[in-house]
């Protein structure tokens, strides 16, 4: 799914949009060095969750996606379709608007990244014998980073669910591609906006990292 302009097109659904202060609007920085924005309403209760890091994290992550967690819960009776469809609006960059992530199509672009890798590789060596342990090692950790990836989108994604009261939460983890020309590296303060898109509205989660000029959280050390 590619990039489009965010003022590209009028919005079709109604946006009802987090707003700091406002009924069912919750905001908490972690000890654990996340921050939550939390939206309650309609039978829905929806949390957004970003690693204060994330702006560093993506930038050390195959094809440099941008991460974030989302985990909603159905408080209806009846059965509410979850379709995942979530949408980022780099609103510092054009307002360029990213669809997710397949996590599917994702795995599989990074696996044949990985064989074509081995292959390149493999030719490498065979012209330069000289540096087989150099160019082993380095694809052997490649391998093993990738695998771990690929284990991670196929476990911790988010997923479409119909949710119903006695399955009422949809949670996971949903990436978006950060490598376009409209995009560029992070500037020391980015907003976004993160819509939720559902079958009657959208969920509107606008955040900034650091959502302060300066501010910093302080992880606290597991013992």
């Amino acid at each position: 799914m590619g990039a489009v302009p965010g003022h590209a097109g009028k919005k079709t659904l109604p946006a009802v949009r987090w707003t700091a202060g406002a009924p069912g609007c919750e905001s908490q920085r972690g000890d654990d060095g996340r921050y939550r924005w939390r939206m309650v309403g309609d039978d829905l209760d929806l949390t957004l969750l970003v690693d204060s890091q994330e702006l560093s994290k993506s930038r050390r992550r195959f094809y440099h996606v941008l991460g974030v967690y989302l985990s909603v819960t159905y408080t209806g009776r009846g059965k509410f379709e979850f379709p995942a469809d979530l949408r980022m609006d780099f609103l510092r960059h054009h307002e360029i608007r990213e669809s997710y992530l397949d996590p599917t199509h994702f795995s599989t672009r990074l696996q044949n990244d990985l064989d074509t890798l081995v292959f390149k590789t493999e030719r490498k060596i065979k012209k330069h014998p000289e540096t087989t342990e150099e160019k082993t090692a380095y694809l052997r950790e490649y391998q093993k980073e990738a695998a771990e990836f690929i284990e991670f989108l196929s476990t911790q994604s988010l997923q479409p669910a119909t949710l119903t009261p006695g399955n009422p939460e949809a949670h996971g983890w949903v990436f978006f591609s950060t490598r376009n020309k409209w995009i560029g590296d992070w500037k020391s303060h980015e907003d976004f906006m993160l819509g939720v898109w559902m079958n009657d509205k959208v969920w509107e989660f606008p955040f900034s990292l650091p959502p302060s000029e300066g501010d910093l959280i302080l992880r606290k050390r597991e013992d």
